[in-house]
């Protein structure tokens, strides 16, 4: 029996880590990328593996198992040879700066209290400064949790795209103009620029571009793009040790001496161009967190679009109306940790029909 042919549209985190769990399974994989692997959202982030914070909580238990599968990921994607982008464990000090933030801080701890692979911990004024002095003398209390991870995430991107060649698939610098279907049931086939490519299966990954998907196949995404603004700064002195986070505000450590500063949230349809007024927001907030930001050595200002649903919730899963067409979405800001869980449930679903990951709650609506 020949191996299904699969065609994958996206080269961002969710794209690539489908592709990679579809190849290394056996199945003939195309993956369609217009503008270059990771070349958007999955290449602009910090990469977060938080799967608790944040998080709704109909999303818990597959945020818990994708961290899991990182951890599998990892040395798994190292021993074929691929980029190596450096996954270790985050200490993370979730700040207040009154009365109402305290009681934020007790909320988040009993959130946390039920997952025994995470630890909450209450730091006083005095404990903080010993851990970071930088802090603002505004700083009343902070919360240590201990549990979470982060990677490199273009580079994490990159190691997918690259593990899923090495199983065989074939990386396509296309765009998906059309397809070819069948009774509107079976995609038969795609067309790109390159020309028309037969498959038995079509997975889109898309992220915040989904007018075609509705244009085409009739398939109506409840997914909106969300521009998220970030700055990469270097200190003056030595880097902090712990990421710091206030609201919608992190000081994130990453590598040996950088620290990214985000996030904005701005809905701006798929304007994905920095602005000045965002980096003025980040560096006050941030400096308001750690008044030294404002000293810091601008490496980079990055913006991208993030696909976000109205429940928070991604959408996974076969679509509605479509024997053979499956739909990977939704991830926002936990994108990068969705990845694993998703590549691992959607290859289940191309290939079998079913699959033991915690998706039921996130079917496309309507879906057969």
């Amino acid at each position: 029996m020949n191996p299904p042919r699969v065609i994958v549209v996206g080269g961002g985190v969710i794209g690539c880590a489908i592709a990679y769990q579809l190849a290394t399974a056996g199945a003939q994989v195309a993956l369609l990328e217009r503008d270059g692997i990771a070349s958007h959202a999955s290449g602009r982030n910090p990469g977060n593996l938080n799967p608790i914070l944040g998080a709704e909580p109909a999303l818990v238990p597959f945020a818990l198992e994708s961290l899991q599968l990182h951890r599998a990921l990892a040395p798994e994607l190292a021993a074929l040879g691929c980029t190596p982008y450096r996954i270790e464990p985050v200490k993370r000090v979730v700040l207040a700066f009154d009365d109402k933030d305290r009681e934020e801080l007790d909320a988040t701890a009993r959130i946390f209290a039920p997952h025994e692979d995470f630890s909450t911990m209450h730091v006083a004024p005095p404990q903080l400064r010993a851990l970071e002095s930088r802090l603002s003398d505004a700083v009343i209390d902070g919360l240590l949790i201990e549990g979470n991870g982060s990677l490199d995430s273009l580079a994490f991107t990159r190691a997918l795209a690259e593990g899923a060649q090495k199983a065989g698939a074939a990386l396509l610098p296309s765009r998906l103009v059309g397809v070819r279907h069948e009774s509107k049931r079976w995609v038969r086939a795609v067309h790109t620029e390159s020309g028309e490519l037969a498959c038995d299966a079509l997975v889109l990954a898309t992220g915040p571009w989904v007018a075609e998907t509705r244009s085409w196949l009739g398939i109506d995404l409840p997914v909106e793009p969300v521009k998220g603004e970030m700055l990469r700064l270097k200190l003056p002195g030595a880097n902090v040790t712990h990421d710091f986070t206030h609201g919608i505000i992190s000081l994130y450590r990453r590598g040996d001496d950088e620290v990214w500063v985000g996030v904005t949230r701005e809905r701006c349809g798929l304007d994905e161009r920095p602005t000045e007024s965002g980096k003025r927001m980040l560096i006050d907030a941030a400096a308001r967190i750690m008044p030294a930001v404002r000293e810091a050595t601008l490496i980079a200002h990055l913006a991208a679009l993030r696909p976000a649903t109205p429940t928070g919730l991604p959408v996974i899963g076969r679509a509605k109306n479509w024997n053979n067409v499956f739909v990977a979405n939704g991830g926002g800001i936990k994108g990068v940790l969705l990845s694993a869980g998703i590549g691992v449930a959607i290859r289940d679903l191309v290939l079998s029909g079913e699959t033991a990951m915690s998706v039921a709650a996130f079917v496309p609506q309507g879906a057969p």
